[in-house]
């Protein structure tokens, strides 16, 4: 695995050189990519201008923010740039900012997983950290930078790698009191006959291995019964070369060939 992120993990005195892979593996996700039933071509999409309705270079386009109701401002590349630099890349730390109760955390706040690793010299410190958070069964919040922009994190202990999730800004999950929700029953006997199935299905430990992807193996099965083709690419014109309207060129071809002869009549006429 190919690291995306490396710096320092920090809290305290303590700083551990750390680098962070992606969790997870591109080639499982499941998808398609759209193509012409037709001819096998693929599907391009192209960007347009809805006033003018041309399309539009990309050099052209700027991003626009909705300040209010149908009320937007113009976001050049440049300002967005400026504002990253402004905030900074943290030195390149991911800085422990508190320890808390795993259940604390709202699993609705987890947005992408991540494994971190040690980089030389960190190995035991690593070590330490991870065996810490598992026996005091804390989860770390931290922020880090990735990819330009600042991000709050949970670090999660496991038996071997130290994950890491980062965590959607609490901003953006609904408030679930406008749903309709019932009140809490907890003395019916209805619950207690719950608790008592939750119970019996109850086990130590989730084995994912036992639900795998039935989606998958289903799809699998559909596209092994498929004849297969190959994608059709269109030719690309050459860098720099100019593109030639084809049926103007013969227009014009046709004009030489046609005029060419008659002129050559004519002196001949005229000298006869």
């Amino acid at each position: 695995m190919r690291a995306i992120w490396n710096g320092h993990i920090t809290f305290g005195l303590i700083s551990i050189p750390v680098s962070l892979f992606s969790a997870v593996e591109a080639s499982e996700h499941v998808s398609f990519r759209l193509v012409h039933r037709k001819d096998r071509a693929p599907i391009k999409y192209k960007k347009f201008c809805s006033a003018e309705d041309i399309e539009v270079p990309n050099d052209e386009i700027a991003k626009g923010y909705e300040v209010a109701d149908d009320e937007f401002v113009l976001v050049e590349k440049e300002e967005l740039e400026e504002v990253q630099k402004e905030m900074g890349d943290g030195d390149g730390q991911m800085e422990m900012l508190q320890f808390v109760e795993a259940g604390s955390v709202n699993p609705l706040s987890y947005e992408n997983p991540y494994y971190l690793a040690p980089r030389k010299g960190g190995e035991k410190a690593y070590g330490v950290l991870r065996d810490a958070l598992v026996d005091t069964r804390r989860i770390g919040i931290a922020r880090f930078p990735l990819h330009g922009r600042s991000r709050l994190a949970a670090v999660l202990p496991g038996p071997e790698a130290i994950a890491v999730e980062s965590l959607r800004p609490f901003e953006e999950l609904r408030d679930p009191s406008k749903l309709p929700i019932p009140a809490s029953t907890k003395k019916s006997a209805e619950v207690k006959m719950a608790k008592l199935l939750i119970d019996q299905m109850s086990t130590e430990e989730w084995d994912p291995a036992q639900h795998p992807n039935e989606y998958r193996k289903a799809l699998e099965k559909l596209l092994a019964s498929k004849r297969r083709f190959a994608l059709k690419e269109l030719p690309r014109p050459e860098k720099g070369g100019e593109v030639i309207d084809l049926m103007a060129a013969l227009k014009k071809s046709l004009g030489q060939t046609k005029s060419g002869p008659k002129k050559s009549q004519a002196r001949r006429t005229g000298a006869a």
